[in-house]
Protein backbone atom coordinates (compact mmCIF):
# COMPACT_ATOMS: atom_id res chain seq x y z
CA UNK A 1 0.00 0.00 0.00
CA UNK A 2 2.90 2.72 0.71
CA UNK A 3 4.51 1.70 -2.39
CA UNK A 4 1.35 2.89 -4.32
CA UNK A 5 0.82 5.91 -2.41
CA UNK A 6 4.45 7.05 -3.17
CA UNK A 7 3.87 6.04 -6.75
CA UNK A 8 0.61 8.52 -6.89
CA UNK A 9 2.71 10.90 -5.11
CA UNK A 10 5.37 10.74 -7.94
CA UNK A 11 3.02 11.00 -10.78
CA UNK A 12 0.75 13.72 -9.76
CA UNK A 13 3.62 16.69 -9.77
CA UNK A 14 3.94 15.40 -13.16
CA UNK A 15 0.98 15.82 -14.53
CA UNK A 16 0.32 18.86 -12.96
CA UNK A 17 3.85 20.11 -14.43
CA UNK A 18 2.30 18.91 -18.12
CA UNK A 19 -0.46 21.37 -18.16
CA UNK A 20 1.26 24.64 -15.44
CA UNK A 21 1.40 26.98 -18.44
CA UNK A 22 -1.93 26.66 -20.13
CA UNK A 23 -3.96 29.64 -19.15
CA UNK A 24 -6.61 29.40 -16.52
CA UNK A 25 -8.48 31.32 -19.04
CA UNK A 26 -8.50 28.35 -21.73
CA UNK A 27 -8.74 25.09 -19.51
CA UNK A 28 -8.60 25.80 -15.87
CA UNK A 29 -5.91 23.26 -16.21
CA UNK A 30 -7.89 20.38 -17.89
CA UNK A 31 -9.36 20.12 -22.04
CA UNK A 32 -6.18 21.34 -22.91
CA UNK A 33 -3.36 18.74 -24.83
CA UNK A 34 -0.49 18.40 -27.19
CA UNK A 35 -1.52 18.09 -30.59
CA UNK A 36 0.91 15.32 -32.77
CA UNK A 37 2.10 17.16 -35.74
CA UNK A 38 0.55 14.69 -38.10
CA UNK A 39 -3.10 16.30 -36.91
CA UNK A 40 -2.23 19.39 -38.25
CA UNK A 41 -2.08 20.84 -41.68
CA UNK A 42 -0.28 23.73 -42.81
CA UNK A 43 -2.34 25.97 -45.08
CA UNK A 44 -2.01 29.57 -46.83
CA UNK A 45 -3.72 31.67 -43.75
CA UNK A 46 -3.22 29.24 -40.82
CA UNK A 47 -3.52 26.05 -39.77
CA UNK A 48 -6.18 22.86 -40.61
CA UNK A 49 -6.63 20.18 -37.83
CA UNK A 50 -8.32 16.76 -39.15
CA UNK A 51 -11.58 17.48 -37.71
CA UNK A 52 -12.11 20.45 -39.80
CA UNK A 53 -11.12 22.64 -37.26
CA UNK A 54 -9.29 26.08 -39.03
CA UNK A 55 -7.09 28.41 -36.88
CA UNK A 56 -5.71 31.53 -38.46
CA UNK A 57 -2.28 32.52 -37.92
CA UNK A 58 -3.87 35.67 -35.81
CA UNK A 59 -5.68 33.55 -33.81
CA UNK A 60 -3.20 30.98 -32.71
CA UNK A 61 -0.30 31.86 -29.80
CA UNK A 62 2.84 31.24 -29.58
CA UNK A 63 3.94 27.19 -28.09
CA UNK A 64 6.17 27.90 -25.05
CA UNK A 65 7.79 24.44 -26.05
CA UNK A 66 7.91 24.37 -30.07
CA UNK A 67 4.29 21.50 -30.07
CA UNK A 68 1.08 22.28 -30.96
CA UNK A 69 -1.70 22.03 -28.59
CA UNK A 70 -5.15 23.02 -28.21
CA UNK A 71 -8.05 23.61 -25.69
CA UNK A 72 -11.28 21.68 -26.16
CA UNK A 73 -14.75 21.64 -24.71
CA UNK A 74 -16.22 18.56 -23.30
CA UNK A 75 -13.14 16.91 -22.36
CA UNK A 76 -11.52 17.41 -25.42
CA UNK A 77 -14.05 16.31 -27.70
CA UNK A 78 -15.63 19.75 -28.30
CA UNK A 79 -14.99 23.02 -30.14
CA UNK A 80 -12.04 24.71 -29.83
CA UNK A 81 -12.18 27.15 -26.64
CA UNK A 82 -11.87 30.53 -27.65
CA UNK A 83 -12.70 33.92 -25.84
CA UNK A 84 -13.68 36.92 -27.49
CA UNK A 85 -11.43 39.39 -28.12
CA UNK A 86 -7.95 36.95 -27.45
CA UNK A 87 -6.23 34.58 -29.27
CA UNK A 88 -7.67 30.96 -29.67
CA UNK A 89 -6.80 28.64 -27.13
CA UNK A 90 -4.76 26.64 -29.76
CA UNK A 91 -0.76 26.89 -29.61
CA UNK A 92 1.73 26.64 -32.40
CA UNK A 93 5.26 26.89 -33.01
CA UNK A 94 7.27 30.03 -33.51
CA UNK A 95 7.76 30.08 -36.93
CA UNK A 96 5.37 27.23 -38.37
CA UNK A 97 3.15 27.95 -41.01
Amino acid sequence: MKLGSALLVLLVPTAALAHSWYPYECCSDRDCYPVAVEQVKSTTGGWMLLDGTFIGHREARPSPDGRFHICRHEDGKGKLIAIPGRPACFWAPIGAS
